[in-house]
């Protein structure tokens, strides 16, 4: 699959977990910020989700996925494919 392709499917990820937050309940500490430009990015294909992105979403997640499936979304077809 071509590196462009995993990022999309990693921004639809992203886009189903959050449509998931308004119907469980959740306590998010202090204020998120979730970088819509990085989102944009990864929408359109053109950018790899940042350590920052994944560290946010993980706690963001917390209840509806475990850091093990963020993981295996967001940062292991990453590490495997270097070439666009």
């Amino acid at each position: 699959m071509l590196k462009s392709q995993l990022r999309k499917t990693a921004y639809e990820y992203i886009k189903e977990q959050l449509s998931r937050l308004h119907r469980c309940s959740y306590d998010v500490e202090g204020q998120l910020i979730v970088p819509l430009d990085e989102l944009m990015l990864l929408k359109e294909g053109l950018a790899d989700p940042s350590a920052e992105l994944v560290a946010l979403l993980k706690h963001l997640f917390k209840g509806t996925s475990t850091d093990a499936e963020i993981e295996a979304h967001l940062v292991a077809p990453f590490k495997q494919h270097k070439v666009d």
